[in-house]
């Protein structure tokens, strides 16, 4: 204890330079938070928002069909294979969808446009798809309505109650065709997808697509999405893989992944170079302050103080400083971390359209996990140690008859 009070005050001897060294380490502290806080708020809205609105955490499908999207490359959907799902106690919601195209038709005009047949209640649990209705009914899972996307009822001219005319091709070539009443319409954020969906209960499609019982893929929604390792692994053992696929999420995105990886990269270079300015600014008041204090060094030597006792109180001065200034960096940091985590910060103008072009909502959170705290809190830390180095070898090396004539 009297090791730890005379470190501590110490430090205090020179207030103007402990202070400096403090703001720096709180600088540094305070910017990488909230710069790791922002990406990393970013990247899981944006896997987020993949997953609640379409891909799910978890996709079952034949084998070879995430390569060739077609008609013919379907599953069965059967109470075998949904039993095998619905047995993994992670598992919270499944979503049967068949998926594909044709071209739909309104007076003189036509396109080629996206069915997803699914099942409404499902479908609702898992992307909230009522939510998005502007106007009219949502889907119901027995009649033949569908609701068309706000771009493509525009494009032609629909609103509810007219007829939607729908021309393609079914299972193993079976002409597809038929006259659908649109129930109503929806708004959703992607423009590609507004400008080509139209959605119709599962019954419906299988119908529409000669596809009885059939289905494209079968998203699955977890419980707990951090154990969705151990869930893939129980699916990978329970399902024929010989006949099915199983992907997660991050296997279905790959290049929403890839660019995450991008910019996450480039984030921790910015915040490497941050902490390599800090650590030197660090390293040289360590250095001031050592030169400084040669004599004192031998004198506290001279007068019987062990040099393995003068270095840990020189260590413990370090840390004292550095303890400062990365709990103050960090007291000044969570706040507004966790204020913006639970109120995003709304995105207007260009940006906001950049963000909606690609269905992502124009909203900024903040995360708040504790991983990178650590890790940046941590990465402070260390560096302090290091700079460490230096005084500590100089006061193992220091000849007392020298340090006393300095």
């Amino acid at each position: 204890m009297s090791d730890l009070r005379l470190a501590w005050r110490n430090i205090w001897r020179n207030k103007r330079r402990t202070l400096l060294t403090a703001a720096s380490i709180f600088l540094a502290v305070f910017l990488a938070l909230i710069v790791r806080s922002l990406q990393t708020g970013l990247f899981d809205n944006l896997i987020q928002i993949s997953i609640q609105s379409y891909t799910g955490h978890i996709q079952i499908h034949k084998k070879g069909y995430w390569d060739d999207r077609t008609i013919d490359n379907t599953i069965v959907y059967n109470d075998s294979l949904t039993a095998v799902v619905n047995r993994l106690k992670n598992v919270e919601i499944t979503v049967p969808r068949l998926e594909y195209f044709a071209l739909a038709s309104s007076g003189m005009q036509t396109k080629g446009v996206i069915i997803i047949g699914t099942d409404p209640v499902k479908e609702d649990s898992l992307t909230r798809l009522s939510s998005k209705m502007v106007k009219g009914l949502y889907l119901d899972r027995t009649g033949r309505g569908v609701i068309v996307a706000g771009g493509l009822a525009e494009f032609l001219g629909l609103h509810t109650g007219d007829t939607l005319i729908l021309i393609g091709q079914g299972f193993h070539g079976v002409s597809a065709a038929g006259k659908f009443s649109v129930r109503g319409i929806i708004h959703l954020p992607s423009p590609p997808l507004d400008n080509q969906v139209v959605y119709m209960n599962l019954p419906t499609a299988q119908d529409f697509f000669s596809a009885d019982n059939r289905i494209s893929s079968l998203s699955i929604s977890l419980k707990k999405p951090d154990d969705i390792g151990m869930t893939m692994g129980e699916l990978t053992s329970a399902v024929n893989l010989s006949k099915f696929e199983v992907m997660s999420w991050d296997q279905l995105m790959v290049e929403i992944m890839q660019q995450l990886k991008v910019k996450t990269a480039s984030g921790m270079i910015i915040i490497s170079i941050l902490y390599l300015i800090v650590g030197f600014g660090i390293f040289g008041t360590v250095i001031m302050m050592t030169n400084e204090r040669t004599k004192e060094f031998g004198v506290m030597v001279s007068v019987g103080m062990q040099k393995s006792r003068l270095a840990m109180i020189l260590v413990l001065e370090m840390v004292f400083i550095g303890l400062t200034g990365a709990l103050s960096g960090l007291a000044a940091a969570l706040p507004i971390m966790a204020w913006y985590n639970f109120h995003p910060i709304k995105l207007w103008g260009a940006m906001a359209q950049a963000y909606l072009s690609y269905g992502i909502e124009p909203l900024l959170p903040l995360a708040l996990k504790w991983g990178f705290i650590l890790s940046n809190f941590t990465a402070v830390m260390v560096i302090v140690l290091l700079t460490c180095i230096f005084p500590v070898r100089r006061v193992f090396k220091l000849k007392v008859v020298e340090a006393l004539h300095k």
